[in-house]
């Protein structure tokens, strides 16, 4: 991972920790409140590809079972593997910020839950229709991850290896 005075703006901007740290903090309250139970830490890494891909965030809903999507938009699987690997890092950093800003802890069980609420986040203020669509379609993710059962299942569903 290239220090931040050497990453493009483009990068900066669009993968920076705050803002993917909001996707990931999302997806995990989201799936706390449907299943009651912690998030499965290796499912962290499946959210941003998922969502900051904009071609696959268009189709995604929850509507329509994951598997049942995978199999309807296989395209959409395509690269999918690598598209996760590469967000991996910046995964990390976001996760990494959520940890010492005191949002998230890890459990004994390698699983993150929530420790504190975010104050008066709003979903609309200081966003335009891109940032609403990723912050609306990371609670999709977490309902389909909450329905699929076992962070096993999800990841040979979206054909990845843990």
């Amino acid at each position: 991972m290239r220090e931040w005075n050497e990453r493009s703006k483009e990068v900066a901007y669009l993968l920076n920790p705050a803002f993917c740290g909001r996707i990931i903090y999302n997806t995990i309250k989201t799936y706390g409140d449907v299943v009651h139970r912690a998030f499965p830490f290796p499912l962290t890494y499946l959210i941003l590809p998922l969502v900051l891909q904009r071609k696959t965030r268009e189709l995604i809903n929850s509507r329509t079972q994951m598997l049942i999507w995978t199999q309807r938009y296989p395209e959409t699987l395509i690269d999918f593997p690598k598209r996760a690997r590469e967000l991996v890092p910046i995964t990390n950093e976001a996760v990494e910020l959520l940890l010492q800003a005191g949002l998230l802890q890890l459990t004994n069980n390698g699983e993150i839950e929530i420790v504190q609420t975010m104050k008066a986040l709003s979903r609309t203020k200081y966003a335009n229709d891109e940032i609403k669509d990723c912050i609306n379609k990371s609670e999709h993710i977490a309902k389909w991850f909450a329905a699929a059962g076992k962070a096993e299942t999800i990841f040979i569903c979206l054909g990845v290896r843990p």
